[in-house]
Parts: C-alpha cells; structure tokens; sequence
C-alpha cells in the first residue's frame, strides 16, 4: 500500500509554474527527436516524475534538461531500439503539402539526422528557438549547438540536393 504524500500549496504553486514554463519546451524537443506519439508520452511520464520528485527537481540548476533526459530515456525504453524507423513519424501537417515551397521529403531527411542534430536543427529553425535556449534544454554549450545546427543543416542539403551558398 502507497504512502499518502501530503503537498504543501507553495509546492503545487511552484511545481505549476514549472510545468507551464517547461511543458511546451520539453514537448517540442521530444516529439521532434522520437516523433509525434512517442514524444508526448515522454513529456507527460517525465513530467509526471517530475511531479512525484519534486523536492528534488525544484533544487537542480536545470530542471528542465534533466527531466528532457528523463523523457529521452522513458522514449528510448518504449522503442523497438529501433531510431531509424521509429523517427520516421515526424509528420507534416496535411495543409503544408499544399505550400508551394514545400519539401516532402524534409521530414525523412529530418528523421534520419542523429538525434542531437535533428532536435536543434528542429527547435532552432523549425520552431524558432535560440541558441542559448537548446543549449539549456539538451544541457550543453551555445556552440555545440550550433555545430549540431550546421552540420545537421549540411545533411539534409546534400540529401535534399540543395546548394547553399
């Protein structure tokens, strides 16, 4: 039988703020990395241990990238180990087929970088996030994500067959 655990309302209060300035971030990051489904289930399990180990959580200097690696685990243990095709369900919406710069085969070329480079390639320049705001979440240095940008970007011109100058 499980302990009832008593919450103070100061830690409900901070462990909602949290969850309103880290769920978007962690959902984004995690569905661009493992796809749309995989990626939502992560961020609710990682967040939902976040919940339970709040004390802890709240004292870590970045919450947000440990509970993006927790996802990031829950994610790999729910795969067949297999990230080539488990990635392959980053989806574009049906409406962008009809943009006419559209690429269709962005998302496969996508799907195939090395994690690390598909996810900041895809926060960066898919969702507009900043260097410094990756380097936060994936817990490394503003130029590491920038060469994970780069060389990301680099792949899927060559695959794609784009020269860019």
């Amino acid at each position: 039988m499980r302990a009832l655990v008593v919450v103070s309302a100061d830690a409900k209060e901070e462990f909602a703020a949290f969850f309103e300035a880290a769920e978007r971030r962690l959902r984004l990051a995690l569905t661009g990395a493992f796809g749309v489904e995989t990626g939502r289930d992560a961020t609710a399990e990682a967040l939902a241990w976040a919940w339970q180990n709040w004390g802890e959580v709240r004292e870590m200097t970045n919450p947000v990238g440990y509970i993006y690696r927790v996802g990031r685990t829950n994610a790999l243990r729910g795969l067949d180990r297999d990230l080539a095709s488990a990635t392959t369900t980053i989806e574009a919406h049906p409406s962008d087929w009809e943009l006419p710069n559209y690429e269709p085969n962005l998302a496969k070329f996508l799907a195939r970088l090395p994690e690390r480079q598909r996810v900041a390639v895809w926060m960066v320049h898919g969702l507009g996030f900043s260097h410094r705001e990756v380097a936060e979440l994936l817990e490394c240095s503003r130029p590491t994500v920038a060469t994970h940008v780069r060389r990301g970007l680099r792949k899927l011109r060559h695959r794609l067959g784009v020269d860019y100058e």
